[in-house]
C-alpha cells in the first residue's frame, strides 16, 4: 500500500499537521523572521492532542504534548514535552482511564495559578508541569478534589481566585462548581442539580456571578456516549460566584452549543456573554465533531435580564470562527476587543483556517489578519505591552503552520494594527501539530 493510500485510510485527526510528533525536543537561538519585542519575556505554552503509539480512536483521545516557546531579549528557545500521566506511562485507552481519576490524558489546556503551572482536561485532574515542561505530578488540592475537573477554568483578574466545575457523565451530581482561593486552597465545592449528564466543556464568569450552559449534548451508554438531543432543551444557570445550588436560576435559550465564549461581563442587572455558538454539534448519524451542514461556530451574544427573567439571543457576526480569547485582565469585566481564530465551514471535521479575528465589541466591527496562503492559524493568545497596558497594547501569540513549506511558527502579531503582517515569526524547529489551547506566562 503506498503512503499516500494509507494517510487517506487514516482519520482525519492523525492525517498531516494534526498527525502526532513521537519525540521530545530542546532547541535554543531559534531562527526568526522579524524582530521579537523586547517586551515579550517568558514562556507560551500550549496543549494538544498527541497520540503516543501514533494512534488514537478520536481527537480528544491522544495523550497530552506541552510546545513551549520561551522567549527573552529578542532571542527564542523551544522545547516539547509529553504530559507523563499514568495515562501516558500505561499508553491507557480512554474507557480505562475514566476509572482513574488521576489517569488524565492532559491534553487540552494549560495555565499558571498560585505558582503552579497546571495541564487540563475535563474527565481527571489537573496534573501540574514545571516551566521546562516536565511532569510534576497531580493536583487534587489537598485531596479536596473528588471529581472531574473542566478544561476551561478561570482566573479571576480582581481577586485572583481559580474558579472551575467538573462534570460527570456516569452518574450525580453531574455538575459541581469549585472555588480555589489565591494560595490555590480549593474552598468550595458545590453540587449543582441538573437533570441529565451533558456535555458541559466551557462556561462562563462574570465579578459576581458564573453562568453554567446546560446545553444538549446529552451521555448515554445505550447510545455509545455523547449526542446532540435538541428536545432535551437548553439553558443558562446564573448563580453567584459564592453561591449555592439553592441560587441557581435558570434562563432558557434555543437549543444550540457551544465549545468556547469570549467572555462575560455585567451591566446592572444584565449580564452579556459572547460566545461563539454552534447550531448543534455531535449529532447522531453525522461524524462527531460536525458535517457538511454548517455547523461551523459565529460570534453571538446573550443578554440576560436577571430582572424581566429573559435573554435576547444575537448573532453578531457571521464569520466562521472559535478558540475565542480576550485580554486575561479583563475575564468576567467589561472588555472592548476580543480575539478569534477563523474555521472552514462546512467541514466533517474542524478545520482551521488562514485568518485572525479581532472584534471591537463596543463598535460592533472586526478586523481581520491573514496568515497567508495555505497557513493555518491556532487560538490566538494575547500578551499585553506591560501589566498596565492598554486592552489592546501588546501582542497576539498563535502558533501556525505552512502547509506548503511544512514549517510551523510563532506568528507575533500587533494587537492594535491586527491587519499589518506580523512583527516576527519565530520558525520551530520541528512541525507542531495542530492543538487545542495555550498561554503567555510572563516572566
Amino acid at each position: 500500500m503506498s503512503t499516500a493510500k494509507k494517510q487517506e485510510e487514516l482519520p482525519w485527526h492523525l492525517r498531516g499537521n494534526w498527525a502526532p510528533v513521537q519525540d521530545e525536543l530542546t532547541v535554543d537561538d531559534l531562527e526568526v523572521e522579524g524582530e521579537i519585542p523586547r517586551e515579550l519575556n517568558g514562556i507560551y505554552m500550549r496543549n494538544g492532542m498527541n497520540p503516543r503509539s501514533g494512534w488514537s480512536d478520536h481527537w480528544f483521545f491522544g495523550q497530552g504534548m506541552l510546545h513551549g516557546v520561551e522567549l527573552s531579549n529578542g532571542k527564542a528557545s523551544y522545547r516539547n514535552r509529553y504530559v507523563k500521566t499514568p495515562y501516558y506511562e500505561k499508553e491507557m485507552d480512554i474507557f480505562s482511564a475514566m476509572a482513574d481519576p488521576l489517569a488524565s490524558p492532559a491534553n487540552t489546556h494549560v495555565l499558571r495559578h498560585a505558582g503552579r503551572i497546571m495541564a487540563f482536561e475535563e474527565a481527571h485532574s489537573p496534573w501540574e508541569v514545571d516551566r521546562q515542561l516536565e511532569t510534576v505530578g497531580p493536583v487534587d488540592f489537598g485531596g479536596k478534589l473528588k471529581g472531574q475537573f473542566t478544561a476551561h477554568s478561570r482566573v479571576c483578574p480582581e481577586t485572583n481566585e481559580l474558579l472551575g466545575f467538573g462534570y460527570s457523565p456516569m452518574a450525580a451530581p453531574y455538575l459541581t462548581y469549585y472555588r480555589i482561593d489565591p494560595k490555590g486552597d480549593l474552598v468550595q465545592a458545590e453540587p449543582i442539580e441538573i437533570p441529565r449528564p451533558v456535555m458541559m466543556h466551557d462556561w462562563n464568569v462574570t465579578r459576581n456571578h458564573v453562568i453554567f450552559m446546560d446545553l444538549p449534548i446529552v451521555f448515554s451508554l445505550e447510545e455509545g456516549g455523547f449526542n446532540f438531543k435538541e428536545e432535551a432543551g437548553a439553558r443558562l444557570g446564573v448563580m453567584p460566584r459564592n453561591g449555592t445550588n439553592a441560587d441557581v436560576r435558570w434562563f432558557e435559550i434555543e437549543p444550540c452549543y457551544v465549545f468556547h465564549p469570549l467572555n462575560s461581563h455585567e451591566e446592572g442587572d444584565k449580564i452579556v456573554l459572547h460566545v461563539c455558538r454552534l447550531p448543534h454539534a455531535m449529532k447522531a448519524g453525522l461524524d462527531d465533531i460536525g458535517s457538511i451542514e454548517d455547523t461551523t461556530a459565529r460570534l453571538w451574544k446573550w443578554t440576560i435580564d436577571l430582572t424581566a427573567g429573559t435573554v435576547k439571543e444575537e448573532q453578531i457576526d457571521d464569520a466562521p470562527a472559535d478558540f475565542p480569547r480576550i485580554d486575561d485582565r479583563k475575564v468576567g469585566l467589561k472588555a472592548r476587543y476580543g480575539y478569534s481564530l477563523g474555521m472552514v465551514p462546512k467541514t466533517a471535521a474542524p478545520h482551521y483556517d488562514r485568518w485572525i479575528h479581532k472584534y471591537d465589541l463596543e463598535a460592533g466591527t472586526r478586523k481581520t489578519h491573514d496568515l497567508g496562503e495555505n497557513v493555518h492559524g491556532g487560538e490566538p493568545q494575547f500578551a499585553p505591552r506591560s501589566p498596565d497596558a492598554g486592552e489592546d497594547d501588546g501582542w497576539i501569540l498563535s502558533i501556525v503552520h505552512d502547509e506548503t513549506k511544512d514549517q510551523s511558527s510563532l506568528a507575533i502579531l500587533d494587537a492594535s494594527d491586527i491587519g499589518s503582517p506580523a512583527i516576527a515569526k519565530v520558525k520551530l524547529p520541528r512541525r507542531v501539530p495542530y492543538g487545542a489551547h495555550g498561554n503567555w506566562m510572563a516572566d
